[in-house]
């Protein structure tokens, strides 16, 4: 499915000496159905995604690396449904800068070619890598976390659902590769479906799995699914109960303009960048609009236009 944007080819007005973007250029974007789905739902599920290859040199490369492991600190949930022994994960870091050749799965996820069109079409093109790239694994006994996500209630720019012009538009939003299976009653990610267009906030009852569970979806996903989220959809975390290990890679992704992290800084990139691809590359970019990379359908070809028209 493909759907128009303005590119860089443009005229001077004569009198305000403005640009006026008039070319339009295709780019890959979600069917219809997929859009259908995450308007509806605010997320999606993206079946079969990784291949039975990628999901085991991912899997390879965290066992090889147990010393990267560190706890998530368990909250006082005590009294509450999602209660457990442990914290709600335990988290890997550092993937991106493993030694070789264990680093290397995770940056093939950076702009994986099959990633593009989602992206396109939640976040526009030029979209960004945002927070470090994560990994969460959970055990018999972790405990769950608390459903977040503030829908229409709130509006600060960075986390928002938009629908103009036969166009989504998001804040930032997660793509969870599941990397092992998550069966019905598992545990792991919940959300409440629809809420990223809720306008009343969610009761702390319901935050916290105590009334009305069966509004919150938790989601079976096989090995090698991807789901995508939109982070004002409400979600959380659900106690692990299954006895196999639950393991998630989470990429967060924003528009080309916005950034979580930010203030007065320099920017350099780490020596170990020039090592990636040139998409790789793009994808870590800071924010900013003019002559921005733009990732091409193939996954390695860029175009830097001077604004792409949105």
């Amino acid at each position: 499915m493909k759907i128009l944007a303005a590119n860089q080819n443009s005229q001077k007005l004569p009198i305000w000496g403005m640009i006026a973007i008039n070319e339009q250029v295709e780019f890959v974007t979600m069917n219809d159905r997929e859009k259908y789905l995450f308007d509806l739902q605010g997320f999606l599920v993206v079946r079969d995604f990784l291949s039975n290859t990628e999901v085991s040199v991912l899997n390879q490369a965290i066992d090889a690396n147990p010393d990267k492991r560190f706890e998530h600190p368990r909250a006082d949930l005590d009294g509450t449904p999602l209660d457990g022994e442990f914290g709600p994960f335990w988290h890997y870091d550092g993937m991106l800068t493993w030694p070789d050749p264990w680093c290397q799965p995770f940056r093939h996820l950076l702009a994986h070619p099959k990633v593009i069109p989602y992206l396109n079409t939640l976040l526009g093109r030029g979209w960004k890598l945002d927070h470090s790239v994560d990994i969460l694994t959970a055990t018999t006994g972790c405990q769950g976390m608390g459903i977040h996500g503030s829908g229409n209630v709130t509006f600060n720019g960075s986390r928002f659902y938009a629908y103009q012009n036969n166009r989504m538009r998001c804040g930032l939003i997660v793509c969870e590769y599941y990397l092992t299976d998550v069966n019905p009653g598992d545990g792991g990610l919940c959300v409440i479906p629809g809420s990223h267009k809720a306008n009343f906030p969610c009761p702390d009852d319901i935050r916290m799995w105590e009334t009305n569970q069966e509004i919150v979806f938790n989601i079976p996903a096989k090995a090698g699914d991807l789901v995508i989220f939109n982070e004002a959809t409400s979600h959380g975390v659900l106690p692990w109960r299954a006895a196999h290990e639950r393991r998630v890679a989470f990429y967060r992704y924003t528009p080309k303009y916005l950034h979580y992290a930010g203030g007065v800084y320099q920017m350099q990139m780490p020596e170990w960048v020039s090592e990636l691809t040139e998409a790789q590359q793009a994808v870590l970019e800071p924010p900013y609009i003019y002559n921005r990379p733009l990732i091409e359908t193939d996954g390695e070809t860029l175009v830097r236009p001077r604004r792409e028209g949105e």
